[in-house]
């Protein structure tokens, strides 16, 4: 990944089994106008198991000993011709989103190779206290993010748990795809929303599709335009498409780069004096 300008992005296209499919949704995506997209893979913490402990029959089916490999779609210049035509071309991102119960999902994180290929990474908690344990160790995530059946009965939000999350970088979702499609959805989707703005002025909010066909996907103005219902002003609602999707990368970059140190030394006159004559000698 390098850094650069993503231009209007959607972090959330479900990855699909059907490879037809899922190039159809992201061929949708640009057409629409979005620059950038995220492939995201959503793995249920339940769903993990070793190999000790793997069940036989019908309930191995879903069991996962590894995180699935990252869903990809590459596209040609035909593909993206009003992008071409500005100079610019598509980037399409991998997302890994994990629905976690507690911590114990790390032991196959921590083990595991192939998560390393995602771009993003996402934290869906089923709990207020599995998000709080989390925030206190030291794995670091990209994006919070909520199934509209999980908003009501998951975290109790607080200013001082917002904040905690701000501080660690990571951004928060909005989906708009099920508020389209279940108007109960709807009604937890902006109920979140307005608790974000209650408990954090909505820092740091982003909004995605969640689109699992095309015919959920909305253009990026229109996305923007959600602002209104999802208690965020005119700017925000901008930002909501295109800035904060560029922080989230730029702070995907450096989660993956990890954590360094860099030591400053001041050069004392005599020093300094002499590097700038043995440079004049050199010359």
């Amino acid at each position: 990944m390098n850094i650069a300008d993503l231009g209007l992005a959607d972090f959330n296209i479900i990855a699909d089994s059907n490879p037809s499919k899922l190039r159809g949704l992201v061929l949708r995506a640009v057409e629409l106008g979005y620059q950038t997209v995220a492939i995201n893979t959503v793995v249920d913490q339940e769903r993990l198991v070793t190999r000790k402990k793997r069940k036989e029959g019908d309930e191995a089916k879903n069991q996962l000993s590894e995180f699935p490999e990252p869903c990809t779609v590459s596209l040609s210049d035909e593909d993206y011709p009003a992008l071409k035509a500005k100079g610019l071309k598509p980037s399409i991102l991998t997302r890994l989103t994990i629905v976690i119960t507690d911590n114990d999902f790390l032991i196959h994180y921590n083990k595991s190779e192939v998560v390393k290929k995602y771009d993003l990474l996402s934290i869906i908690p089923k709990n207020a206290q599995c998000l709080i344990n989390l925030l206190k160790s030291s794995f670091r995530f990209d994006i919070l993010s909520f199934k509209p059946e999980l908003i009501y009965d998951s975290v109790k939000w607080s200013r001082k748990l917002y904040n905690d999350c701000v501080e660690k970088y990571i951004h928060f979702e909005l989906l708009y795809a099920p508020a389209i499609s279940d108007s109960e959805n709807k009604r937890k989707i902006i109920s979140l929303a307005q608790t974000y703005q209650s408990t954090g002025k909505s820092k740091k909010i982003f909004f995605s599709s969640g689109a699992k066909n095309p015919i959920d996907l909305r253009s990026p103005a229109d996305v923007a335009n959600l602002a209104f219902i999802f208690s965020l002003n005119e700017n925000q609602g901008k930002d909501a498409v295109k800035k904060h999707c560029q922080d989230i990368h730029k702070a995907a970059l450096g989660r993956k780069v990890g954590v360094y140190r860099v030591v400053i030394e001041k050069l004392d006159n005599d020093t300094a004096s002499s590097s700038d004559s043995d440079e004049m000698d050199t010359d």
